[in-house]
This record gives C-alpha cells, structure tokens and sequence, in this order.
C-alpha cells in the first residue's frame, strides 16, 4: 500500500509560505482544516500498517471531510477495498481520485485492471491512452492493452456474429428421416427426392409430406449428388458404381455417363450438367440441349 504522505506535508508547507497565492484559493481548505486533514490521513496511515482496514478507511474518510481534493486519501481507500475484494467500492474510489487528480496514474491503472476483470475492454483501452510511457510501470501497462486489445477485437467479432445470426430468423423445418442422406432435388410440381447412400434408394416425398420409394434398382450403387433438369428427369451420381444415372419423371433408370471415377457433386445450368470426379479431381461438363423427356 502507498505512503503519499511525505508529499502531502510538503504541499502543505508550500501552501502556508507562498505568499503570491490568491486568496480564494487559501480559503477553499482552511489551514485548521488542513491540520485536521493530515492529523486523519496519517492516522490512516498507521491503521493501514498494523492492517486495521475498517478504522483506516473511517480515518481516510475523516480526512476527506477536512480536504475533499485529498485523492490520495481516496487511493488508499480503493486500496483497501481491493484487498476486501469489493472491486465496485474500489473502483468507485479509484474514479474519484483520478476526478481530482488526473495525472494520478496508479489510480487510472488500477480502474483499468478492474474493467478488464468486468471484460469492459473498450474503457480498459480508454484509460490505458491516459498513461504517458514514462511512468514507472509502463511494463504494466503495454501488457494490459495488448491483452485488452486482443480481447476487445474478439468481442467485437462476437458482437458482429450475433448480430448477423439475429438478423437471420431459424426457420428450419425437418421434412423426415432419412437413410444416410446425400442428395436432394424439388422437382416442377414441388415433390422432394433424396438420394440414400446407405439403402441404394431415391425416396420422394409429395407434397402431402407422403414417402416412397421412388427407384429402388440394381443399378444404383451408393447414389450421392443429385441433379434434375427442366423436364423433371432427375441425375444421379452413382458413387461406388462410377456411373452417372439418369431417372425420368415416370421412374425408368438408364445409364447416363459411364467410366466416370467416383462422381459425387451434380449441377445443372443452361442445359449443362456438371460433375464433380473426385477420383481424378477434376469437373466435368455435359451438354444435356435436352428436347424431350
């Protein structure tokens, strides 16, 4: 805990000799007043050493009485409060000192810590600018902005995450379950058709939510990525059988593109089927000019 008060009693000297000293400024704390101040803040003082918080506190409270620009009085008080592990006293303490003395940079650091234990990381940054490099425990104090940056950033990243998930209402809506689902695809009428690897089906669910079945053939072997094109003819990336299938409206099953090494992933654009060949990791392009089913 700080002793201030050698540099107390040397101000109060120089208050009593300097005779160029205006008077208003002699009256706002009487020389009595003064007196009293120090008699209080040193008994404070010794209360602090002997560990009498509650008494020192009253002792510094008493010398604010006499001299309320006393912040080192104030200081000390935060001090103790830190030490009882009331960080609200103490920071509230700790303001007080910095409101009259805001060069009172042990105060200012200490306010900091106590905001970056409440993660208030944007006003540890905000005090922390207060503090020139010069002061004795700078060390301190680029370690605490450094670690109140780094906390900051990620705050706000988090802030900017939830605000973005809030703009975006959950509106998901579990159609059924499904075997090992791989692919999808809505057809004209709005029916649903899911590729299910595990079971070698395409099941169809109308739009009465009703399943079936829809191709249960010998022919699809691991059935993952799904395509269907504007007449309702749905293609399949057949995995394990590296085939693409291709599946008209009414449910006849043929072979669409052979030879192709573990087909996965299918689009279609402008009439162009694309697929993704993750057995030589390449794309292939199909041109469908589809003119009937």
């Amino acid at each position: 805990m700080k002793n201030k008060l050698l540099k107390l009693i040397i101000l109060i000297l120089m208050f009593i000799s300097w005779s160029n000293i205006p008077v208003l400024a002699k009256q706002e704390v009487s020389d009595e007043n003064m007196r009293q101040s120090v008699i209080a803040y040193k008994k404070g003082v010794q209360l602090l050493k002997i560990k009498n918080y509650d008494d020192a506190i009253t002792s510094f409270q008493k010398a604010l009485e006499y001299n309320p620009k006393l912040s080192d009085a104030y200081y000390n008080i935060a001090q103790i409060y830190v030490f009882k592990k009331n960080y609200d006293e103490a920071y509230n303490n700790y303001t007080k000192a910095i409101a009259i003395n805001p060069r009172d940079y042990d105060s200012i650091l200490q306010a900091a810590k106590i905001s970056y234990n409440r993660k208030n990381y944007s006003l540890v940054l905000k005090y922390l600018n207060y503090i020139p490099e010069d002061y004795a425990k700078y060390y301190v104090v680029k370690q605490l902005y450094k670690d109140a940056k780094e906390q900051f950033e990620l705050q706000s990243a988090k802030v900017e995450r939830s605000k973005i998930s809030n703009a975006i209402p959950n509106k998901r809506v579990i159609i059924d379950k499904f075997d090992s689902p791989a692919g999808v695809v809505v057809d004209s009428e709005g029916n649903i058709y899911v590729s299910c690897y595990s079971s070698n089906s395409i099941v169809k669910v109308d739009k009465n939510k009703a399943k079936t079945d829809f191709v249960k053939d010998y022919l699809l072997e691991g059935p993952v990525g799904l395509a269907i094109d504007k007449y309702d003819n749905i293609y399949v990336a057949n995995f394990e059988a590296n085939n693409v299938l291709k599946i008209t409206k009414a449910g006849t099953v043929s072979i669409f593109m052979d030879k192709v090494s573990k087909p996965y992933f299918l689009y279609i654009k402008d009439d162009v089927l694309y697929v993704s060949e993750q057995g030589n990791n390449v794309v292939l392009t199909y041109n469908l000019n589809v003119t009937g089913n």
